[in-house]
Order: C-alpha cells, then sequence, then structure tokens
C-alpha cells in the first residue's frame, strides 16, 4: 500500500474510527445477552460478555440455557477480539489505507457474529448499541477511505 501522509480530516476520522472500536470494548460490559425465563414468577438471565466467560466451566441458573448456550460459549471471546483488532489498526496505521480496510473487515465480523453467535431472540441493548456502532464505523470508514483519495 502507498504511504500517503496524513492530513487533518484523515487524522479526525482515525481518532474517531479509535474512539467507536473502544466503545465496542465497552459495550461488551452491558448486558449482551437476554434469556427470558419460561417460568413466569422467575426473572430472566441476563449476561454480559464477561459473565458468559464465567459460565464456561460453571452451570448456567437454568439447564434449558445451559444447553443452548454451551457450544458457542467458547466463541464469545470474538467480541473482545474484533473490537482491540480494529482499535490497534486504527491508532497504529496513520499513512496506509490498511486500517480502512481492516475496519470495515472488523465491522462485518462483528455484525455476523452478534447476528450468529448472540441471534436476533436473544440480543439486549449491550448488543444492539454495538451493532448500530459497528454499522456507524462502517460509515466513518467509507468516510476516510474517500478522504484517502482526495486531497
Amino acid at each position: 500500500m502507498l504511504k500517503k501522509p496524513e492530513n487533518k480530516t484523515r487524522k479526525r476520522l482515525r481518532i474517531t474510527q479509535c474512539v467507536l472500536f473502544l466503545a465496542q470494548i465497552l459495550f461488551c460490559t452491558f448486558t449482551f445477552v437476554q434469556i427470558p425465563n419460561p417460568d413466569p414468577k422467575k426473572l430472566g438471565f441476563y449476561a454480559t460478555v464477561f459473565d458468559m466467560f464465567g459460565y464456561l466451566g460453571g452451570q448456567f441458573p437454568d439447564a434449558a440455557q445451559s444447553e443452548a448456550f454451551s457450544s458457542v460459549l467458547p466463541l464469545f471471546f470474538v467480541f473482545l477480539v474484533i473490537p482491540i483488532v480494529g482499535f490497534f489498526f486504527c491508532a497504529l496505521d496513520k499513512e496506509r489505507n490498511l486500517k480502512n480496510i481492516v475496519s470495515i473487515i472488523c465491522s462485518l465480523l462483528g455484525v455476523f457474529s452478534i447476528l450468529t453467535i448472540v441471534s436476533i431472540n436473544f440480543i439486549s441493548y449491550g448488543s444492539l448499541l454495538a451493532l448500530l456502532f459497528y454499522l456507524l464505523i462502517s460509515f466513518i470508514t467509507a468516510f476516510a477511505m474517500m478522504a484517502r483519495l482526495t486531497d
């Protein structure tokens, strides 16, 4: 990739991408998964990404939830890895277009992983905010690619 010195507009867009990827890491502390309990007398199960890491070796509060999430529990590390990779590429790559390509790939992988791992039935407000911010990151990245073409 050709190295091109960063101007003021591209620097602002790159910093915006970095802040949005940091917000994605913050959204992992919000409730990502919402599972209603079949018994109307009991509350549902709400978990963050870090709570799901806690259930890797243990049991869920309900046996049906344990069966439903036992196969996808090891995949929850993806929700932390994707924004960390995107953040470091945007923070460290100042002159090449590689940060924009990685940012688009991270956004697509993030949306795909939320829709497949969490699934639409169990989406909570943390995962919903993450979806919206991944779309915002992809738009900012498209603007950054266009800003690189124009001087």
